[in-house]
């Protein structure tokens, strides 16, 4: 189906659209991929650590803009502080990520591979 435009302006209003629909389409479906990445993680044994679940409820999510620039970020939430590892959150997550904790690691580079697979997605299905 194709669409014809009076303007340039109209063009641009129609593509700004569509973007914002792919961003938010990627943006929302990264989300819950993130989600269910991060609980693989816990899909192993426990050992002799009792596991706070922290990790589990990190994945955020944001969108911005509108108009030319439109921006989406999936993050793991770090401001949560172990006590008493002595060590950041981020390095406890990066623990995680290359298995270095008892649980599964590589949920980051899976999310980072859903990403890829959404954003082909969304905007593959909106601009062929």
């Amino acid at each position: 189906m194709s669409k014809t435009f009076n303007s340039f302006n109209a063009l641009k209003k129609a593509i700004q659209k569509e973007v914002q629909a792919a961003m938010n389409e990627v943006v929302n479906t990264s989300f819950v991929n993130a989600h269910s990445n991060v609980d693989q993680f816990y899909n192993s044994p426990e050992g002799r650590y009792n596991r706070t679940g922290q990790l589990a409820e990190s994945p955020e999510m944001s969108l911005s803009g509108g108009g030319d620039s439109y921006h989406g970020e999936i993050s793991l939430d770090t401001g949560f502080r172990y006590n008493p590892s002595g060590r950041d959150t981020q390095t406890i997550y990066g623990y995680a990520e290359e298995g270095g904790l008892l649980g599964n690691g590589g949920f980051w580079e899976q999310t980072e591979q859903d990403v890829e697979k959404n954003i082909n997605e969304a905007f593959g299905k909106r601009f062929n």
